[in-house]
């Protein structure tokens, strides 16, 4: 972000006293995390956080970005149901963007031969407003993307992998337990190997996300 001249700040709801000023900023991203959206008793900053997007997404209409819980997160302050996943997706993995979608399509020209890390026991299990259009879908995975109006969207997935990501990942206990429980460690192996024989194209594709992101709001 910063190499275009977009200045960010990071702020953890689980720190935070208060939540920053809206005024102060002009888009958000949530992203994800080893929590479930219905564990507020477990993780009590989680009802600040859902009533900052909630106000952010739905009074405010100001530009949203979520991935993986984030995606989750603005599915529920849409009205959505959030459920455990049948069938959890761990590692790298193939969508479906839909070619129905409306125009303001965050995965446009996304190429669907490259996989995407997945990284996620729950989903998205239905929406009751018309506004919302679902932009990809996997075989265990309804709503992988989601546009609400010109202004909210997020993804399941997780077009941020980078170097580190998987290794940082399965450095947390709840994580590493659930990747090495789905894929095993010759899975992760092999995991660790797709991301580094794909590098390029992985911050590529998440680079044209960004773009398509920056237009979509742009353009509202």
């Amino acid at each position: 972000m910063t190499s275009d001249r977009h200045n960010f700040e990071r702020f953890y709801f689980a720190s935070l006293k208060n939540p920053p000023s809206v005024d102060e900023y002009d888009a958000l991203w949530v992203m994800g995390g080893p929590m479930n959206v219905w564990e507020e008793n477990r993780y009590p900053w989680l009802v600040k956080e859902k009533i900052f997007i909630k106000n952010w997404v739905l009074n405010l209409e100001k530009p949203f970005f979520g991935i993986c819980l984030g995606h989750q997160l603005l599915g529920e302050a849409l009205g959505a149901s959030v459920i455990r996943s049948q069938t959890p997706e761990i590692g790298f993995k193939k969508i479906s963007v839909n070619q129905k979608a409306p125009p303001n399509n965050l995965l446009r020209n996304f190429s669907e031969d490259m996989l995407v890390l997945q990284g996620h026991s729950a989903e998205i299990a239905n929406f009751s407003k018309k506004e919302v259009s679902v932009l990809a879908s996997s075989d265990n995975c309804s709503i992988q993307a989601l546009s609400y109006l010109n202004h909210a969207f997020s993804v399941q997935f997780h077009p941020e992998v980078v170097d580190e990501t998987i290794q940082s990942w399965i450095s947390i206990p709840k994580i590493k337990q659930d990747f090495y429980g789905a894929l095993g460690t010759e899975g992760i192996a092999d995991t660790l190997d797709y991301q580094q024989k794909n590098r390029r194209s992985l911050i590529k594709g998440a680079k044209l996300i960004y773009k398509n992101w920056l237009n979509l709001i742009e353009k509202n």
